[in-house]
């Protein structure tokens, strides 16, 4: 009895594997189709401070961890070997900034041979761009930058895949798989279709949150599984490499689990031979991050500029609304504004979350909810308060979202911990969600599009004689997202047989 028992123990863990491994895959491929349709629809170079990450990634990759210094620039300048062509990187002036011209005055052509072009990313930590400089090597031409982009795509969308296979940790996967949809923003997906290493730092942030959320929700008497450790050791190293302010956002993650699987989640875990291995190899990572920090300084500009303290306030005043509205879709060089109505329709989905899950009983998860929301209006107020007087204005919407992305993500914990968790799950609040989602997503997408085909304000069907098309068309770019996104929302969002079961049995 005793072998049939773990007989059968040992097939229902490998079925769950085959499960889970599938899952990943499915997920994944998603996820990289999104991102690369991203990747296809944007001309090259035309994201922020994109020219600068590439020239640094195919510095990195041929060697160089670091360029020389320029006289008389400070900051992350620095002057690297790379070919010829990527002088040309900064030609974009012709369409940047200026919405009304499509990007067919752009032109990327040149020669291989090596030369010396400065950067303004040299200083940034080399381990994205060590990897996603690699195609750069086979060729520097445009091909070779679209190969960049893809690579970079499927890291996050590897992260993002991870993020999805955490939901089944959760106190409902499908209330989680909500909260997860919301924090996929447009503007995620767009950072990922681009070389800059906010798209690793975003993605992993995602997985990390899901990872530490789902391992916070393990039951006292269950054993944390194994891959979830995986998981979890991976998303926070990725994170802890990716950027300047990644020990800030592992350290907050932390808490917030903390706060959410309580004292005794902690002492369990803190007990546990894997975990402690699993934060050592974190730790080595951020502190990789923390030690280039100190040493190269990544952002010291070594100046300061006379600014009153009412023109400082009023400044990061007038741009709060910039810091939210890009969190959710601000594309280009920063220069094409998302849809008003997406912008709705995100708020209206976080505020969702946000009102249930702050009115359930549990003080501990609203206060690690409340904590998370706070954090996220005030860090860019505070970091400009300080930052302005040395640098000027810098803050942009992307440097909030590896904080943001946990309200969405810890509302929906909380949420699907509740008594209502179970009924909104079997609900068709999830489908509602996802369409109106879609409906965001969608117009980002051909806005964004639009604005380099034809200009931000012309013609609608930008897709009829646009002045510059991306490679495969207009037209069929749009729509194979449109398809993807479907497909997404219905994979992640659609109702389980289980719950196809239990509507069944009630009508």
């Amino acid at each position: 009895m005793t072998t049939n028992r773990g007989t059968s123990a040992l097939r229902s863990r490998a079925a769950a594997a085959r499960v889970g491994r599938r899952e990943w895959w499915v997920s994944f491929l998603l996820f990289a189709a999104l991102g690369a349709g991203w990747a296809i629809a944007l001309p090259l170079f035309g994201s922020p401070d994109e020219p600068a990450h590439t020239i640094r990634a195919a510095s990195v990759a041929r060697g160089e961890i670091i360029g020389e210094r320029i006289p008389g620039k400070d900051g992350g300048w620095r002057l690297v070997h790379v070919p010829e062509v990527m002088e040309k990187a900064y030609d974009v002036g012709c369409y940047k900034f200026h919405s009304d011209i499509s990007a067919a005055c752009y032109s990327y052509e040149g020669s291989d041979r090596e030369t010396e072009v400065e950067t303004t990313a040299g200083t940034y930590f080399p381990a994205y761009y060590w990897v996603v400089g690699l195609p750069s090597l086979i060729s520097a031409q445009a091909g070779g930058v679209y190969l960049m982009r893809f690579l970079s795509v499927l890291l996050s969308a590897a992260f993002l895949a991870c993020a999805v296979s955490s939901l089944r940790g959760f106190p409902n996967l499908r209330v989680g798989a909500v909260g997860l949809a919301v924090a996929v923003t447009p503007m995620v997906l767009f950072v990922n279709g681009t070389v800059n290493p906010s798209s690793l730092e975003i993605s992993a942030a995602i997985a990390a949150w899901c990872s530490a959320l789902a391992i916070a929700a393990t039951r006292s008497d269950s054993r944390i599984e194994r891959a979830e450790i995986v998981r979890l050791v991976v998303a926070f190293s990725a994170l802890g490499v990716s950027r300047l302010f990644a020990p800030m956002w592992i350290v907050g993650i932390l808490i917030v689990a903390g706060l959410l699987g309580g004292w005794t989640a902690i002492r369990r875990m803190s007990r546990d031979r894997r975990m402690q291995i699993a934060a050592g190899i974190i730790g080595f990572a951020t502190l990789s991050q923390i030690i280039w920090n100190v040493i190269v300084r990544p952002v010291d500009t070594g100046t300061s500029v006379e600014v009153s303290q009412y023109e400082l306030i009023r400044s990061i005043i007038g741009r709060s609304g910039f810091f939210y509205d890009s969190m959710i879709g601000n594309f280009g060089w920063l220069d094409v504004k998302t849809p008003y109505l997406v912008i709705l329709i995100w708020t209206a989905a976080i505020g969702l979350l946000l009102a249930l899950g702050l009115s359930l009983p549990s003080q501990r998860a609203a206060l690690a909810l409340l904590l998370t929301a706070a954090a996220t209006v005030l860090l860019p107020l505070v970091s400009e308060y300080r930052e302005v007087p040395i640098i000027g204005p810098f803050w942009q919407g992307r440097y909030t979202l590896p904080l943001a992305v946990g309200v969405p993500i810890i509302a929906a914990w909380i949420i699907g911990a509740s008594s209502i968790g179970e009924r909104l799950a079997r609900s068709r609040l999830p489908l509602v969600v996802g369409a109106a989602l879609f409906i965001g997503h969608l117009l980002s997408f051909a806005q964004t599009l639009r604005r380099f085909s034809v200009g931000y304000n012309r013609s609608f069907m930008y897709w009829r004689t646009p002045s510059w098309s991306p490679p495969l068309g207009a037209l069929p770019i749009t729509l194979g997202f449109g398809l993807v996104l479907i497909i997404w929302y219905l994979w992640l969002l659609g109702p389980s047989p289980a719950d196809l079961h239990v509507e069944v049995e009630t009508s």
